[in-house]
């Protein structure tokens, strides 16, 4: 019998299905999706393998039968991926253009691998293996005997025990079992002294998997909420679809504040009552902790939690777990979407809008994608839910793709925050200056003062954007990236926010030698700083990069919010997502115009999504709320439909302009970026790529259009790799011709069409063109 394999082998040229013969005692034992050790190359290294395939003879497009060489051995009891993970990684491999490696490292667990290495045996150099697991065991110890039967023994082989040694014996006698490290800090004994009563055979040893959890500093109380009319029709609704073979994914639009939480808890609890798992997607762990906390206080241990943020072992203990059927719920990030559910009947992407989804990381997927792939394959049911959807979703909701479901008011059918636009043009020409307008400013100091709380947003973070010479106009840039370096004062250096280089800023200009250097712009820092300078009395928080790189630092400053030891919260976009302050009451928007401004087709989309995210902190407890908003472009569509919660008008006109420019939904776009060390070798391998599908489309007679570049991109720099980039839309051929050509261009001719050092790396709709 032979096998078809994916080799866990980076190489490029490893990118294909390997055959291998099985032995006649591994026929039977062999399955689809099992892990095994194979010899490979002219050395016959052992790696591992995974079978996607088994039949009983070869075709005319195999190599001979005697070039095909036989596995060393299956590595697991139970075959790591199923059948639905192998058809997911084809798929995946298709939909993104990556190899077979990049998708199966989806699926692959955090701890395992394979160690190879070479050992002299019998006079000759022979390759030896060992699979390894990041597990972690606890030793449990026991008597193996009574204590009568103990000192019989004890008599009879004439032991000689010390005082610690019986001290162990006695106290296992009055307990049944006990950790062996706990064991040692109560009686102040060594391992040394335990493992001589093991060898004595008096005491036996256990080991038992130990589940390695996140713990988390929130803790939510065990409450049932009783949902309201609206509520319920949602959640009937999607009941009712529930096992339909041919269910669409549901489409949640529901403003801040209207409970959507409450309807995945109960949609949640259905599917467990139905025996399925469930998987609750959020953009990003780190900032939900509240959520966490409300689903753990309401499903206890069978949730699980999964992002990265988890060590290793941790990683590897929460899939052991689901595998084994122990977790049957579990929040994380987009890579929780990938781990091994038994019966997995409901998948909800919370924040459905958000970028987080879209992988930078090859291979570059969308989740919402994958998961709708899966509940078209698996019938699992699909919701995705968000206050501000994304613009595509949305139309093909709009256009019966999606079933469209809507929650118009909050859940406690308060009002929803107004908001009041203040024009920064006029704030200056009142001659205030500074960045925060006399409106935002009085309004936070009455919000103060009437002991309710402020949130303050600035998607930047730092205290100033740029560093700048007064004199000839420098700018203080990246050495290795074409950006400007942001000044952070309170470590008094110039960080690059793309590579993470950071310097001191010099006291001279490094151009004209004059000693006049400022900085132009703002970020969080800086308005830290001002709160703090004119109202010492208010107690502040900054919550960015910044200040929660250390684990647990972001949960210490919401849980300290949230328990009102401060007075105003200052920070980036982290604070648009899932949080929920009872005593905030007035939310100031310091910009809203720096998403407008953005070289990307959905900036408009972004800001509008923005705006409503942070206006939907405040007033969300039983005070009624207010926003602030402060923009230098007040007749914008987005800023004012964003004033009004007017989501459907926005989209209107938003869709109005997607269309007249052939942009996403309407078209796919395919952003190719070439990168290397040298400028002209990258400017010239992304023209020879433009020439070569000229070449490609002439030949077959069709025109070329719908393609752009080759160009800079945008940031022309990056961690001294130099950027181009060439965007290519499916107007005259089809995406599956497009993923074809690229594939031969990009991957099957490589080496004949480019440099060996120039990187290509290829994305469908990309999340940026920066």
């Amino acid at each position: 019998m032979y096998i078809d394999l994916i080799l866990r082998n980076m190489s490029r040229f490893a990118d294909m299905l390997f055959t291998y013969r099985l032995s006649s005692d591994q026929e039977d034992k062999i399955k689809i999706g099992h892990r095994v050790s194979i010899p490979f190359g002219r050395s016959n290294k052992p790696i591992e393998a995974f079978v996607v395939a088994k039949r009983d003879s070869l075709g005319p497009g195999d190599i001979g039968e005697d070039k095909i060489k036989e596995i060393f051995e299956i590595l697991d009891v139970e075959p790591m991926l199923s059948q639905e993970n192998i058809r997911l990684i084809m798929w995946i491999r298709n939909r993104y253009m990556c190899t077979y490696m990049d998708a199966l490292n989806l699926f692959y667990p955090k701890g395992y691998r394979l160690e190879a290495k070479k050992i002299e045996k019998d006079g000759q150099v022979v390759w030896t293996y060992k699979d390894k697991k990041n597990e972690k065991k606890l030793s449990y110890l026991s008597l193996r005997y009574d204590l009568d039967t103990i000192d019989r023994i004890v008599e009879e082989k004439r032991y000689r025990l010390g005082p610690k040694q019986v001290d162990i014996i006695k106290f296992l006698g009055l307990n049944k079992s006990v950790e062996s490290r706990s064991l040692m800090e109560i009686l102040g004994v060594s391992n040394q002294t335990i493992k001589s009563l093991v060898d004595k055979d008096l005491i036996e040893v256990k080991e038992e998997n130990y589940y390695r959890r996140s713990e988390a500093r929130f803790r939510s109380p065990v409450k049932k909420i009783s949902l309201n009319k609206d509520q319920v029709q949602v959640v009937d609704q999607i009941k009712e679809g529930f096992f339909l073979d041919e269910k669409k994914p549901y489409l949640l639009h529901g403003v801040t504040g209207s409970g959507k939480t409450e309807v995945y808890m109960e949609l949640i609890e259905y599917s467990l009552n139905q025996g399925l798992d469930s998987i609750l997607l959020v953009p990003e762990i780190a900032l939900t902790p509240q959520m966490i906390a409300r689903v753990k206080a309401r499903f206890g241990d069978i949730v699980g939690v999964f992002h990265s943020g988890l060590s290793e072992g941790q990683k590897h203990d929460v899939y052991r777990e689901i595998k084994n059927g122990n977790i049957r719920v579990t929040i994380g990030t987009r890579s929780a979407l990938f781990l091994p559910f038994r019966s997995l009947g409901l998948i909800i992407i919370d924040e459905e809008h958000d970028m987080s989804y879209h992988s930078e990381m090859t291979p570059k997927y969308s989740t919402i994608e994958v998961a709708r792939y899966m509940s078209l394959r698996q019938n699992i049911c699909l919701v995705m839910g968000s206050a501000t959807p994304s613009v595509a979703d949305y139309y093909r909701a709009d256009h019966g793709e999606y079933s469209l479901l809507e929650l118009n008011n909050r859940a406690n059918e308060r009002a929803m925050p107004q908001i009041e636009i203040v024009d920064m043009k006029a704030e200056i020409n009142r001659g205030n200056r500074s960045e925060i307008s006399r409106v935002l400013e009085d309004e936070i100091v009455r919000t103060v003062n009437a002991g309710n709380q402020a949130i303050l947003f600035l998607n930047r973070r730092g205290y100033a954007s740029s560093v700048t010479c007064r004199e000839c106009g420098h700018v203080i840039k990246c050495k290795r990236c074409d950006i400007s370096l942001t000044y952070h004062k309170f470590k008094n250096k110039g960080l690059c926010h793309y590579c993470g280089h950071e310097e001191d800023i010099p006291s001279m200009c490094p151009e004209c030698s004059s000693t006049n250097i400022g900085v132009l712009g703002l970020g969080t820092e800086k308005i830290e700083e001002y709160i703090n300078k004119k109202y010492p009395s208010f107690r502040t928080l900054r919550i960015d990069k910044d200040t929660t790189s250390k684990k647990g630092q972001l949960e210490a400053i919401l849980d300290d919010f949230n328990r009102q030891e401060a007075d105003v919260l200052i920070g980036t976009q982290i604070l648009s997502k899932g949080h929920d302050f009872e005593n905030v009451t007035l939310v100031g928007i310091i910009s809203a115009d720096m998403m407008l401004n953005y070289p990307d087709f959905r900036s408009f989309e972004q800001t509008y999504q923005l705006i409503t995210q942070v206006a939907g902190r405040a007033g969300r407890g039983h005070k009624r709320g207010h926003v602030v908003l402060q923009t230098y472009n007040v007749d914008h569509f987005a800023i004012r439909h964003a004033v009004n919660y007017d989501y459907k008008s926005f989209y209107k006109d938003e869709i109005r302009l997607r269309r007249a420019f052939g942009y996403e939904p309407f078209n796919n776009m395919f952003r190719l970026v070439f990168s290397g060390n040298n400028y002209n070798i990258v400017k010239n391998n992304a023209t020879k790529f433009i020439e070569t599908v000229r070449y490609l489309l002439e030949a077959r007679s069709i025109e070329v259009k719908g393609i752009l570049g080759p160009n800079e991109c945008s940031i022309n720099k990056i961690n001294d790799r130099f950027r181009w980039q060439v965007i290519i839309k499916d107007e005259v051929m089809d995406v599956k011709e497009i993923k074809s050509m690229l594939r031969y261009i990009c991957i099957s001719k490589f080496d004949q069409i480019f440099d060996k050092d120039i990187n290509i790396n290829i994305e469908i709709n990309p999340n940026s063109f920066i």
